[in-house]
């Protein structure tokens, strides 16, 4: 298990996902009215409902702003058809704030769309609210975001992101909670129970279950949630296709802090896939973690040619952990290395244990090792941070302080 072509093979597919920008969608300029706007957009009724907010949030795009949309308190509104292509709500160009007041946002309906996409130079902030249903969809290119796809300055607060999907057929999908190309906070937000999933017979991936953070993207969560969330590939390759970073995905700069990142899965199915990352997959960037917990993700693979790192945490960034554990994590396939945390380049940990992780693999690979951490050429340094109780060994190769 060497630096050499498999591992560089596998950061140029994790580039060609997490990088350079793409437009979700055809950007509307803002004109015509000369002050912000305040809207209340009522459960039912005339202007109520779905279509009351369609209305709304174009009124608010065409209003300097900033504008702010009030929703009624435990109202759900369904989205039954999308308002332009690919998004079920109207692209967001300017500036707004949607408060949800306990409010839902769902999508209901055979045709797929994510439910909302934050245009270049646009502002949104979101406020106790729940995005869920969202599916976005993508036939041989790369698909975005399932619930939310952003090229502007987003903050959730108190922002509910489940059930939603990005799906990619005979190609790659990141982001099945959010896609961000830009500027993101999220704030005390449940990222839950989403879904990155790409199929083929070439090389592919499916990147972030619940988050991806692109190139040049920027991106902080903290107080929040992802949980539960999971990147699924399956088909065949003559070289390799992934499944990485059920929970988060990033080749930009993030910051997490106070934050669990638990059960989250990558999983590829079939010839030659490569199940990475299960709670977090760091491409490239700087990230920090501080007093978070990284616990209980999987990465596995199964078929032949299958291999499986990082059940926790892979990293090919410049990643410093502080007070983060990363325990009970697990990697499994028939060639299975780190089961707390596989590295391929700067690895930090202050304060923070690595701790009863598992590699685990099958009779017909090679046998599993790192099950704490497994070092791919990269440089670790532990600073009180024990590394113990891990299966079948902690370190491999040997890490001073390990």
């Amino acid at each position: 298990m060497g630096t050499g072509y498999r591992c560089s093979a596998r950061r140029r597919l994790g580039a060609v996902l997490l990088g350079a920008a793409v437009t979700a969608g055809l950007v509307a300029g803002a004109g015509g009215v000369a002050q912000a706007a305040t809207m209340t957009v009522p459960c039912r009724g005339a202007r109520g409902g779905a279509a009351g907010l369609v209305a709304a949030l174009n009124q608010a795009d065409s209003s300097p702003g900033p504008n702010t949309v009030n929703l009624a308190s435990g109202c759900t509104y369904v989205l039954t058809a999308p308002d332009n292509p690919g998004n079920g709500l109207p692209i967001v160009t300017g500036h707004v704030v949607i408060r949800g007041n306990g409010a839902t946002i769902r999508r209901s309906s055979a045709a797929p769309f994510r439910i909302l996409d934050v245009g270049p130079g646009a502002t949104v902030a979101l406020d106790r609210l729940t995005i869920t249903g969202g599916l976005a969809t993508a036939s041989g290119v790369t698909a975005f975001g399932g619930g939310v796809f952003n090229e502007g300055t987003l903050t959730a607060t108190d922002v509910r992101i489940t059930g939603n999907t990005v799906s990619g057929n005979g190609g790659s999908a990141g982001g099945g909670g959010i896609a961000n190309q830009g500027v993101a906070t999220l704030s005390r937000t449940d990222v839950l129970a989403n879904t990155a999933s790409a199929t083929g017979t070439s090389i592919f991936a499916a990147v972030g279950g619940g988050i991806i953070n692109r190139a040049g993207a920027t991106m902080t969560v903290v107080a929040s949630t992802v949980t539960a969330n999971t990147a699924r590939s399956s088909g065949s390759s003559p070289i390799l296709f992934i499944a990485a970073a059920g929970g988060i995905g990033s080749s930009g700069d993030l910051t997490i802090s106070r934050t669990s990142i638990t059960a989250n899965r990558s999983v590829a199915n079939g010839l030659n896939g490569h199940g990475n990352g299960g709670g977090l997959s760091i491409q490239d960037g700087t990230v920090n973690i501080d007093h978070s917990t990284i616990r209980a993700n999987v990465a596995e693979a199964t078929g032949s040619g299958a291999q499986s790192e990082g059940g926790g945490l892979e990293n090919f960034g410049d990643a410093r952990l502080t007070a983060t554990s990363v325990t009970a994590n697990r990697t499994t396939s028939p060639s299975s290395v780190g089961g707390g945390i596989y590295n391929g380049a700067d690895l930090a940990l202050l304060g923070s244990p690595v701790v009863g992780n598992v590699a685990s693999g099958t009779s017909r690979g090679t046998p599993p090792a790192g099950g704490g951490i497994y070092n791919d050429g990269g440089i670790v340094t532990l600073s009180g941070s024990p590394v113990t109780g891990n299966q079948p060994d902690n370190c491999q190769p040997a890490i001073p302080g390990c």
